[in-house]
């Protein structure tokens, strides 16, 4: 059966050329986005020393696009499950391409903080527009697949954008990394244009919740300014309390707007009840405590190991193959194995990659043999690669399944906690740095506290129902002589 714009190319069977192409036009997005957020962490302390700025101040290059892209996150996918998918996710590709034209262009810091923060528009759109994409174009049978095939595009683009990241910052400076993101888009925008289906979404026009996006902003940016001012000016000031002050009462005024409002940003069914509270919770503390903190791998391997760019640029690839590979086998296996399982598998690897990373060591021999340093921290780095590729797509699915008719705002929505646990992780490791002598230091024992705090999300994993196991003790019940012969 042929697309309308609104349901799947083919029904029952195996996807079709044209559903496997779509997801691969839609999969070169997240793509280029994780290549550019790898690229720009391994780029940080270049950028420190090529702009001029302080460690706090670069810290808003990463910082505010995740900020960003965490407000665009639930809008992207409110509106791609009510308008033109298409045409919105073009859109922000051409958003995406352009701002990182202007990023490689930026002549200080503040201006590229602000490039970075029109790029990050493009870029929070993506994933909720492309599981909605996804979604159309795939039935229920290779739905779930589909979109937990997006999880190993992530590392993939984490393998490409360390290495190609690397040498690109050795070879040409931190602003090749935003650069290299056109040539991208040109092939992502001719791609989609040719291949994506049209078509918009059946259903009333809503508004987009402007206000209720803007409140939230304005909280998140008060909160992090008062991280800032702290850390800039080493001093608990009235400066830090204002600040603190203005993002406490804008985000109790976007709670009580979006619970007013007929159309907000947030739907809050998806904030209420049990399951929803765990799986919120869990992908908050995995964005602040995974994302946020394996940011600053490729600088603690500067600073305290005196590692190269391109050294460090091939020191996570093994993480971003373990996590590419382990990915797409767990994609595969899901009814198989449930969802708790992996979920907890997964953090507990996690978690003994950053205690190990953490722990300093130099010129280590396993039985007997020197290994380097460089190797060691490859090694322990690609533990959490395999934790993550093995939790990636239970988490995924299982958030999924709690409100399946609408997969793109619930993308949106664990997106967006994603986000926000990774701007204050982020927000919270350039805090803690400023009081270190030195990044390396600091990072050590930021590493090992938070290898403690990420355990706190196994009991939350058994919050979250486990429906891929309840699907496989389905078909292992026979069916009942009653049910055969009403069936004949």
């Amino acid at each position: 059966m042929q697309s309308t714009g609104t349901g799947p190319l083919r029904t029952g069977r195996r996807p079709g050329w044209r559903s496997i192409l779509v997801f691969l036009v839609v999969s070169l997005a997240l793509l280029m986005s994780s290549i550019g957020m790898t690229a720009v962490a391994l780029a940080f302390p270049a950028m420190t020393e090529g702009l001029n700025a302080s460690v706090v101040w670069v810290g808003w290059v990463l910082t505010g696009y995740q900020l960003t892209q965490t407000v665009m996150m639930p809008l992207a996918g409110k509106l791609s499950d009510e308008l033109e998918r298409k045409r919105l996710f073009l859109a922000c590709v051409v958003l995406f391409s352009v701002s990182s034209l202007l990023c490689s262009f930026a002549p200080n810091v503040y201006l590229l903080i602000l490039f970075r923060i029109l790029q990050a528009v493009g870029g929070g759109a993506f994933m909720p527009s492309a599981a909605g994409i996804v979604s159309d174009v795939f039935d229920e049978r290779w739905r779930p697949t589909a979109i937990g095939l997006f999880t190993s595009v992530f590392p993939i683009g984490g393998l490409v954008g360390s290495v190609a990241g690397g040498w690109l910052v050795e070879q040409f400076g931190w602003r090749a990394v935003f650069f290299a993101n056109v040539p991208i888009g040109i092939v992502l925008l001719l791609g989609g244009l040719a291949l994506i289906p049209g078509g918009a979404r059946r259903g009333r026009e809503r508004r987009v919740d402007v206000a209720g996006a803007s409140l939230f902003a304005l909280g998140m940016l008060g909160i992090l300014s008062g991280m800032t001012v702290l850390g800039d000016r080493q001093a608990f000031t009235w400066h830090v309390m204002l600040w603190w002050l203005l993002g406490f009462v804008a985000l109790v005024a976007f709670v009580f707007h979006e619970s007013h409002v007929a159309d907000p940003m947030i739907d809050l069914r998806l904030l209420r009840g049990r399951a929803f509270a765990a799986v919120n919770l869990y992908n908050f503390l995995h964005g602040a405590l995974v994302f946020g903190f394996f940011t600053f791998v490729p600088l603690y391997a500067i600073d305290a190991y005196g590692l190269g760019e391109t050294a460090v640029g091939f020191l996570l690839t093994p993480r971003a193959l373990a996590m590419a590979l382990c990915s797409m086998l767990s994609s595969f296996f899901l009814i198989r194995l449930g969802y708790r399982l992996p979920m907890i598998a997964g953090v507990l690897l996690v978690s003994a990659s950053l205690f190990l990373t953490a722990q300093g060591w130099h010129q280590v021999s396993i039985i007997g043999y020197p290994v380097s340093d460089a190797v060691l921290l490859a090694m322990l780095v690609a533990i959490s690669g395999v934790g993550t590729g093995v939790s990636a797509p239970a988490s995924n699915n299982a958030a999924l399944e709690l409100m399946p008719e609408a997969v793109a705002r619930i993308v949106g929505m664990r997106g967006m906690f994603r986000s926000t646990g990774g701007v204050v992780g982020t927000a919270l490791v350039v805090l803690l740095l400023s009081s270190f002598r030195s990044p390396g230091e600091g990072l050590a024992v930021i590493f090992q506290v938070s290898s403690l705090l990420i355990l706190l999300m196994i009991p939350l994993v058994f919050l979250i129902p486990d429906t891929a196991r309840l699907r496989r003790q389905a078909r292992r019940q026979p069916v009942s002589p009653a049910r055969g012969s009403a069936a004949d």
